[in-house]
C-alpha cells in the first residue's frame, strides 16, 4: 500500500540561547516547541500516515523541565495518521540510567513509538506494510554508527522496510573526526532499505524542493537555531508507492530566521538597499549580525546611525560590527578638527596623496585624543 511520510529531525526543545537577552531568548526557546504542532498540522492537512522524528527532538537529558517533556509528548496526540515515531539522537539518547524518557514514555499515547532498541519494529497492528529499522544513538558521541545490525537482518517480504538512523553523513556533515555516529551514503544504500529516514545534520538533503527516486534523506533543523543558520527551516513529506517509487518535497516550516552578512557602505544608497534587504521578510523574527564597512561622509555616518536604530526598533533582535565603519577624510575635515601648523594638520596634509595611509593615521590620532 502506499504511504505518505511526515519526516523531521533536530528540533532541540530546551536549547538555551543563553548568548542573547532575555526577551528574544525565551522567544527562540518557545519556537524551537511550537514549531512541532505546526508541523504536526501540515501532517494531518497532508493526511501523512507517518510522522517520523528522526532523533534529538530534545536538545538534552538534563535541564529540561518535566512540563516541557509532557507537553511535546502531548502534541503528538494531534497526529491524525496511524502514527508517530520518535528515535533518541545524540543530545537525548537513551543510555538506560537517567529517567528522561520514562516520563515523556509514561505520557505518550498508543499511537506513538520510541524506537530505543535495535530491532525491527512492524507496524502491521497500525495497518500499515511497513517495517521499520531503527539506529537510536546511546550516547552523546560514538566513532562507529549504530546501522550495521540492520545489515544481518532478513527483510519483510511484501513490506516498505525503513531505516532510521541519526548520525552525521560524508559529505554533508562536519564531523572531521567522525565522532557523531558517521555514516556513508555508500553504507546506506548497501543496506536493503526501501528508504533511509535520517537525523543530525542541521541542513536539509538533498538540495532540492521537489525530488523522486531518491532513498536518503536529511530533513535539517525544522527552526534555525543560530547566526550560522542560513535557511528557515524544512522538513519532508515523502510518498511512497505501490511499487516502492519515493517522491518527496521539502516544506518550510520555521518561524525565525537569522542572518549574518557583511556590507561595504559607500553612500546613502547603500544603507537604503541594506534597509530593505533585512525588513522585507517577517523583520519582527528576523535576528540579524551586520558588518559594516567603508569610509563615508559625515552625513552618509550620521543617516547611518538612524538606519541602524530604525532597525534595531524593527528587527527582533540586531548585532551591528560597525568597526570598519569611518568617516572619510578630507582635507577640508582636517581643517575643520585641528589647528592651523599643528603636527596632526601638517602629518595628514603630508599623508594626503596616499588616502588609506591618511585615513589610517587620523584614526590613530583621534584614538590617542579620546
Amino acid at each position: 500500500m502506499p504511504i505518505k511520510i511526515f519526516h523531521t529531525a533536530d528540533l532541540h526543545i530546551g536549547m538555551k540561547f543563553n548568548n542573547y537577552p532575555e526577551l528574544i531568548k525565551s522567544k527562540l526557546q518557545e519556537a524551537r516547541l511550537e514549531v512541532l504542532p505546526k508541523m504536526l498540522s501540515i501532517a494531518n492537512e497532508e493526511n501523512c500516515n507517518l510522522f517520523v522524528v528522526a532523533g534529538d527532538l530534545f536538545h538534552n537529558i538534563k535541564g529540561i523541565n518535566k512540563k516541557t517533556i509532557v507537553q511535546t509528548a502531548q502534541y503528538m496526540e494531534e497526529f491524525q495518521g496511524e502514527c508517530v515515531l520518535i528515535l533518541p539522537g545524540n543530545h537525548d539518547y537513551n543510555n538506560d540510567k537517567i529517567d528522561f524518557w520514562d516520563t515523556f514514555k509514561n505520557s505518550i499515547g498508543d499511537k506513538t513509538i520510541f524506537l530505543d532498541r535495535e530491532a525491527p519494529v512492524s507496524l502491521t497492528d497500525y495497518g500499515l506494510d511497513v517495517t521499520i529499522y531503527p539506529a537510536p544513538c546511546h550516547s552523546k558521541h560514538s566513532d562507529t554508527n549504530n546501522i550495521g545490525w540492520i545489515g544481518e537482518q532478513e527483510v519483510a517480504p511484501g513490506h516498505i522496510n525503513i531505516g532510521i538512523a541519526h548520525g552525521s553523513l560524508q559529505g554533508i556533515s562536519p564531523d572531521i573526526e567522525s565522532s557523531y555516529f558517521f555514516m556513508t551514503s555508500q553504507e546506506l544504500e548497501n543496506l536493503p532499505m526501501d528508504l533511509w529516514l535520517l537525523g543530525h545534520t542541521h541542513v536539509v538533503y538533498p538540495v532540492y524542493e521537489a525530488i523522486k527516486d531518491w532513498k536518503i534523506f536529511n530533513p535539517g533543523t525544522p527552526e534555525p537555531d543560530g547566526l550560522d543558520c542560513r535557511h528557515n527551516g524544512h522538513a519532508w513529506l515523502i510518498n511512497v508507492d505501490d511499487n516502492k517509487r519515493i517522491t518527496a518535497n521539502m516544506v518550510s516550516t520555521g518561524c525565525y530566521r537569522f542572518l549574518d552578512e557583511s556590507y561595504t557602505i559607500a553612500d546613502s544608497d547603500d544603507l537604503d538597499r541594506l534597509k530593505t534587504i533585512l525588513l522585507k521578510e517577517k523583520p519582527e523574527n528576523t535576528i540579524a549580525r551586520i558588518h559594516l564597512a567603508g569610509r563615508v561622509s559625515e552625513d552618509t555616518y550620521s543617516y547611518c546611525k538612524e538606519v541602524c536604530k530604525t532597525m534595531e526598533q524593527t528587527l527582533a533582535y540586531l548585532i551591528i560590527d560597525d568597526f570598519n565603519l569611518g568617516i572619510k577624510i578630507t582635507p577640508e575635515k582636517i581643517n575643520q578638527e585641528f589647528t592651523e601648523g599643528s603636527f596632526p594638520q601638517q602629518l595628514l596634509k603630508a599623508l594626503a596623496d596616499d588616502e588609506d595611509a591618511m585615513q589610517m593615521a587620523y584614526e590613530l590620532i583621534m584614538g590617542v585624543r579620546k
